[in-house]
């Protein structure tokens, strides 16, 4: 059985609560073990969001020590024409694996990182320009590859989704997910990881009309319900479904970045 909470971004509504919110003062983050992904939408009617050629999304999260060998997805975007998945290596507790349509297409192993540690917190970006993606964790570029141009997509985050079977449940924290409709220069990506806690250094910044979707999982649990946790962004009405696998809950967490 799957269970899910929807959340719209647009006059932002929850319309369903998340499983169990433990009791704590403030939430950063939402906690995965195995337990839950998330996926975005055009509608409210399951459609894949119409991005442009050009699109990014970021996702602030970190891992924890794992309790088997298989290897967690934390993001996966996927459309008619190709298919990338970003995961964490279960052996080795700084390597990051990127599939291609189905198929290795690298390992790199990442000095000063620990995914073990629950308490680190790591920017991935994924930037599609045209033809091109580009992948970086915190401010580096750790991938590359060409592909085919395609506007309509398939985002998850926290998962691996192929033909619509759902495998490689993330296990960790997600913090924020961001989705701007434009490739981020590698100089608003570095921004963004030094200041982890803006998204731009001035409201005139153009890339600012691109940001489609936010969601920080911020919440006060004195008072505040979490249909106030998110706000409009730009005027886009873009959903999000959290979804719970199986007997499994997700939980908001004080753990971030």
């Amino acid at each position: 059985m799957i269970k899910k909470m929807i959340i719209i971004l647009i006059n932002l509504f929850l319309f369903a609560c998340i499983d169990i919110i433990t009791e704590e003062e403030f939430y950063e983050s939402i906690h995965l073990e195995k337990s839950g992904w998330v996926e975005f939408y055009e509608n409210n009617v399951g459609e894949n969001i119409e991005l442009n050629q050009n699109f990014t999304i970021q996702v602030w999260f970190s891992s924890q020590e794992l309790l088997d060998l298989e290897a967690p997805c934390i993001a996966n975007i996927n459309n008619e024409l190709w298919d990338l998945a970003v995961f964490r290596n279960p052996n080795v507790n700084n390597l990051l694996m990127i599939y291609l349509n189905q198929e290795l297409a690298s390992e790199i192993e990442i000095t000063e990182v620990d995914f073990d540690n629950k308490n680190n917190f790591y920017l991935l970006s994924i930037v599609v320009e045209n033809t091109s993606i580009s992948i970086y964790l915190n401010e580096a570029l750790i991938f590359q590859e060409s592909v085919e141009s395609n506007q309509n997509q398939k985002l998850i985050v926290g998962a691996n989704k192929y033909e619509n079977s759902i495998s490689n449940l993330w296990y960790g924290y997600v913090d924020e997910i961001r989705i701007w409709n434009e490739a981020l220069h590698d100089s608003v990506i570095t921004f963004h990881n030094q200041y982890k806690y803006k998204i731009s250094s001035s409201y005139d910044d153009n890339y600012l009309e691109s940001l489609i979707g936010l969601w920080d999982f911020r919440l006060n649990t004195e008072g505040e319900s979490p249909t106030n946790i998110f706000q409009d962004i730009n005027e886009y009405n873009t959903y999000s479904i959290i979804y719970t696998f199986g007997n499994t809950t997700n939980e908001f967490s004080t753990n971030g970045r």
